[in-house]
């Protein structure tokens, strides 16, 4: 059984993009219709043909000819990965929809416990328990991890990992952009954006044997840092500050801390002739800005910076916490970090409700 409910199941649609796979393509179809039981009419195997060339669409086409269950989609030109699964989202027919590599990165015997895990709340994304691809690979997987939690706020392990099981219902609400390996992200962001948890899934890892993977060729990295940036760009056109990226990218939220402080500082230097002891108040409207937008370590950051600031950057000296007067100053500093991180929880709690509502 796929759900938990034995009385239903699922539709299964698995995605696949090829690129030249023409040695991998009968063993792919072999491990998909043997590996485990499916009732008839339940599964269906979308191939994209992503402008192979190699014998790949003759290969595919002969199998889909044969094959009610196959289906083979052809792109004229090579558009990239991206392309390639967006097509084959767009065409999914399933309830669920597995996207994966030809090279069959995993066991293709353990999908049912990949279905079993699921629910119309979240995605399950497979994860790598062991790596068989050598260290320079490694190296460049676990950069591109790091970043994609810093500047997206991705937090999951294994971004790129080619095992990723998505709801079929949020696929007609995803804004998906990408034609090249930043896929794999931005799907994960457009989950996110549909209100949807992340389950991961360890699985053992199993090199490509056959074909050429042209993941880590320094063109494709670029194109990955282009369509990273200009997902970033458009974030901010489109109001950053209330985007989901904002919630979640720990760059971003320390980043307003930064730039907030600088600002006020850069305000009480200029005009600390005429406010005087008075200079650390223009703090203040950064401290709700932060905890508005940044949260509340992210505020705590800016409180931590302002008192250093005020401290060996204005004259005369505003906090030395030597006295009863200067600890009531700090206190200031309190008051509008809770208003701040009050009005974010309620923003918060909007965006949730915009989530559910997006879902039923």
């Amino acid at each position: 059984m796929f759900l938990r409910d034995p009385a239903r199941h699922p539709k299964l649609s698995i995605v696949i993009p090829l690129y030249n796979e023409e040695e991998n393509i009968p063993l792919l179809v072999e491990s998909i219709f043997k590996s485990f039981v499916i009732p008839h009419g339940q599964l269906e195997l979308v191939l994209v043909n992503d402008g192979s060339h190699d014998r790949t669409a003759e290969i595919a086409g002969s199998y889909a000819a044969s094959d009610p269950r196959i289906r083979l989609i052809n792109h004229e030109h090579n558009r990239g990965l991206g392309g390639a699964i967006r097509t084959g989202l767009a065409a999914a027919e399933g309830d669920w929809i597995l996207y994966t590599d030809a090279d069959l990165p995993f066991d293709f015997t353990l999908i049912p416990q990949l279905l079993a895990a699921t629910d119309s709340g979240r995605i399950v994304i497979g994860c790598r328990q062991n790596r068989g691809e050598g260290v320079r690979r490694w190296v460049l997987s676990k950069c591109y991890n790091i970043l994609c939690r810093v500047l997206l706020g991705i937090d999951v392990s294994d971004v790129n990992f080619a095992c990723k099981l998505i709801p079929k219902h949020v696929v007609p609400r995803m804004r998906l952009r990408s034609e090249g390996s930043f896929i794999d992200a931005e799907l994960l962001l457009e989950c996110r954006r549909n209100g949807l948890e992340f389950t991961e899934f360890p699985l053992t890892y199993y090199p490509r044997t056959r074909g050429i993977s042209t993941l880590s060729r320094p063109a494709v990295i670029f194109g990955i840092f282009k369509e990273l940036f200009r997902y970033l760009f458009e974030q901010m056109r489109n109001g950053l500050l209330k985007s989901q990226l904002a919630i979640d990218s720990p760059a971003i939220r320390y980043g307003i801390g930064f730039l907030t402080i600088t600002l006020a500082l850069l305000v009480a230097v200029l005009f600390n002739p005429l406010i005087g002891a008075y200079s650390f108040l223009v703090f203040l409207p950064a401290i709700v800005f932060t905890a508005l937008y940044g949260g509340a370590r992210s505020c705590m950051m800016t409180i931590i910076l302002s008192v250093i600031a005020s401290r060996y950057f204005l004259a005369p000296p505003i906090f030395v916490l030597s006295n009863k007067e200067d600890l009531q100053r700090l206190g200031v500093l309190v008051i509008p970090a809770i208003l701040g991180y009050a009005l974010r929880a309620i923003g918060l709690m909007r965006v949730k409700d915009d989530a559910c509502e997006r879902s039923e």
